[in-house]
């Protein structure tokens, strides 16, 4: 090997190298900034020079606030003079009308503990067992008051009834509340600080602070705060945002009734205490410094990036310096499109390797909550690095002129030429379309020529012969197209025929020449022989309704007697249970075979229109009506809620009564049998276009895996499981039955939502 080439592979692979160390820099710049903020708020919160100014800050102060009018609420509830009082008392309640009981705070501490009940050191509810006495949970308890709940209002009687194991839980949750404060901003040092007093003239019926002496005044200077008075609608405060609920909360803690209040609120912006605060503080700093390094770092990887990226692009696929001799590599040498199969095929496999193995990898060492970002940003490597190298694989082959002339297309369209070299009328298509297009290219062009001379005679004159002549070749195209035109009219239109029913009809091939000859005796071949299937089709169907017809009648007196002979059995009282079930199964089933007997007769009969109509004039509403009393039970015992729309007003219809009937009937019990328990099933009557529509809808218990016009063929069922007792007729017949009166019925399916609809022509009345 030669040193220059040897200096390019050395230039060419620190390249490589320094791309991805920049691309690695840019994923880890990015990662850094995703994990360490707020994802969704952007990067304006750089722009806060203090953490007070954050949103971080907003919500701590609003959560403190919180939980200080919890504190309020409940103070008074557990301490006597200052100390918690275990003998305060938390509720009164009575059982089965026995006496009043009050528990005070040391019986519901001790109950709760024996049911694995207690506050851990974040002053959280927890319990370490997961079982309790079942008696425990029963809400046989009547509760005549809550100490922690003064004002509690009953939305319903059952709510007057509670267990006491859920009271416990509900005095653990506010004494919760109420240590959280006593810890964190009573007991311990706190950069937040408050008073809230309530007052009758000047003197306070109740004080809840944790300021000490400082007044007012000197709460503001603090630095952040927020003062509210009752004498004032407005609020005092330098935050950003107004704390919420803060005017209402005072309201509703007025327990005393008194006749004015103020609230200050402050937190130490030198967070001189060492709390959530000041920690708070401290990361905020420090993230804003690990923030712009990032961005900084972000920046220099990308930049970096597209250098290297850049040079490869130039260097890719040379050995040497001179860049005069492209090359290519083993892989390069399939063809194009197989280099691109290839390469997405080899993404697919890494993408599935990295989720096998890269994934395990990456739960080993990152965060629960940092496994999604991990996991794209391992999946957007895999797939940068695959396309990186089917790209530079499709660069080294442009530069070589192997990009078309090595692809599948290129060759397609070779032998496609040498086809048509086979083909004398494609052929000759073919060569006249070119020399039309070659001969108006020539001619046009010509003929701007000589407009541009129009001052020479000569050029005029062959200006208007080129204009002729083009003119004479544009009619003679034209009408070459025009008798092309009518042949294929001639072969649409009989195309057209058959495709409408008319199988008999043939075409007249007079006129007809070449290709078009020949696909006209094609379409009379094809005209006889549809013709032929068309009557064989038609016996078949006669041969099969008569064999259902026939083989119906003939299994209804067999299947009459057995189930005379089950009754009989069923009467004789035949000792033992199991026998009983046994007679039951035989009695169901021969019910049910009695019905699709009975079923497979009506489709057949409704499919071959052997059915005898007697039309009248009816009232769809009021038949509505009627059959929505008929199914009204029936769907209750499976929880469905009828819900009807129909109009007050008549709506006549000419239609046999009997028939539609069993067409409602069949509709209505499709959604019985199908329709999800615990929902509703709505029929509604629309006017439109001098029709009326009736339309039933329901929410499918089963996935509908099959499309509308599927479950009216024989014995197609939604329900693929077959977990009902349906034949798979019911929708069928109804179709059927439909269509025989005159009327439309489709089934319109959207995801889980079934809907049938029948139409029919509304009856003038004079």
């Amino acid at each position: 090997m030669r040193l220059k080439d040897y200096s390019m592979r050395i230039k060419k692979n620190i390249a490589v190298f320094l791309h991805i160390l920049f691309v690695l820099m840019t994923v880890l710049s990015i990662s850094v900034m995703y994990l360490n903020t707020n994802v969704g708020s952007g990067i304006s919160w750089i722009l806060d020079r203090k953490y007070d100014d954050s949103a971080a800050f907003r919500q701590q102060f609003q959560e403190d606030l919180d939980h200080v009018f919890k504190y309020v609420a409940y103070r008074d509830v557990f301490e006597t003079d200052g100390n918690l009082d275990l003998s305060k008392e938390m509720f009164a309640v009575s059982r089965d009308n026995g006496p009043e009981i009050t528990y005070t705070l040391e019986e519901v501490l001790r109950y709760a503990k024996s049911q694995g009940f207690y506050l851990n050191d974040q002053f959280e509810v927890v319990n370490d067992l997961f079982i309790y006495d079942d008696a425990s949970t029963v809400r046989d308890q009547l509760v005549y008051w809550r100490a922690y709940d003064p004002d509690a209002t009953l939305k319903e009687p059952g709510d007057a009834f509670s267990s006491l194991l859920d009271l416990s839980k509900e005095v653990l949750n506010c004494l919760s509340e109420y240590y959280i404060v006593n810890y964190r901003l009573l007991s311990n040092p706190s950069n937040f600080r408050f008073r809230i007093d309530y007052l009758d003239d000047e003197t306070v019926l109740s004080e809840y602070s944790n300021a000490g002496d400082l007044t007012d005044a000197q709460l503001k200077s603090l630095g952040r705060y927020c003062f509210v008075d009752s004498s004032s609608i407005l609020i005092d405060s330098n935050l950003d945002e107004l704390p919420k609920n803060v005017m209402s909360q005072l309201e509703q803690l007025n327990l005393n009734d008194a006749d004015r209040y103020h609230m200050t609120v402050a937190v130490d912006t030198s967070y001189s205490a060492d709390d959530a605060y000041a920690r708070q503080a401290a990361d905020y700093r420090h993230l804003r410094g690990r923030f712009v390094e990032a961005m900084f770092c972000l920046a220099l990887g990308i930049i970096g990036c597209l250098v290297t990226l850049y040079y490869l692009i130039l260097v890719s696929g040379y050995r040497t310096e001179d860049r005069t001799s492209p090359y290519l590599h083993g892989f390069d040498m399939i063809t194009t499109e197989s280099g691109i199969l290839l390469t997405a095929v080899s993404t697919m496999f890494m993408l599935f390797l990295g989720e096998k193995i890269g994934y395990p990898l990456i739960h080993l060492v990152a965060l629960a909550e940092d496994w999604s970002f991990t996991e794209r940003m391992l999946r957007a490597l895999i797939i940068y690095a695959c396309c990186m190298t089917g790209a530079f694989s499709m660069l080294r082959r442009y530069k070589s002129r192997q990009l078309w002339t090595n692809s599948m297309l290129h060759r397609f369209l070779e032998n496609l030429n040498l086809y048509f070299e086979d083909r004398t009328y494609s052929r000759r298509l073919f060569c006249l379309f070119t020399a039309f297009l070659a001969a108006q290219a020539i001619g046009i062009g010509l003929i701007f020529v000589c407009v541009c001379f129009r001052s020479h005679m000569p050029a005029k004159v062959v200006g208007i012969v080129l204009f002729i002549l083009l003119a004479g070749l544009d009619y003679m195209t034209f009408h070459r197209l025009f008798l092309q035109s009518r042949q294929e009219d001639q072969i649409a239109d009989a195309i057209e025929k058959i495709a409408g029913g008319d199988t008999s009809y043939q075409m007249n091939l007079a006129g007809l020449e070449g290709k078009e000859l020949k696909v006209g005796n094609m379409i009379n071949s094809i005209g006889t022989g549809l013709e032929r299937a068309l009557q064989e089709q038609v016996k078949s169907e006669r041969l099969k309704a008569d064999l259902i017809t026939n083989v119906s009648h003939d299994i209804k007196t067999p299947l009459t007697s057995i189930i005379n002979y089950v009754d009989l059995l069923k009467r004789e009282q035949i000792p033992g249970e199991r026998a009983q079930e046994y007679l039951k199964v035989l009695d169901q089933k021969s019910q049910r075979l009695k019905n699709l007997t009975e079923d497979l007769v009506e489709a057949s009969k409704a499919s071959s229109g052997n059915v005898k109509l007697e039309m009248t004039t009816l009232d769809i509403v009021e038949m509505i009506w009627q059959t929505n009393g008929e199914f009204e039970e029936k769907f209750a015992t499976r929880s469905l809620e009828l819900v009807s729309t129909l109009p007050e007003s008549s709506i006549l219809i000419e239609a046999d009564g009997r028939h539609l009937w069993r067409v409602l009937e069949n509709v209505y019990n499709n959604a019985f049998k199908y329709a999800m328990e615990h929902t509703r099933v709505y029929t509604d009557l629309e006017l439109k276009d001098d029709k009326v529509y009736f339309t039933i809808k329901n929410i499918s218990a089963n996935p509908l895996n099959v499309q509308g016009e599927e479950l009216t063929e024989r014995f197609v069922r939604g329900d693929v499981s077959r977990t009902t007792e349906g034949s798979g007729l019911g929708l069928s017949i109804a179709q059927s039955l439909t269509k025989l009166q005159g009327g439309t019925f489709e089934i319109l399916i959207d995801g889980d939502l079934f809907k049938v609809r029948v139409g029919f022509g509304i009856k003038k009345t004079d």
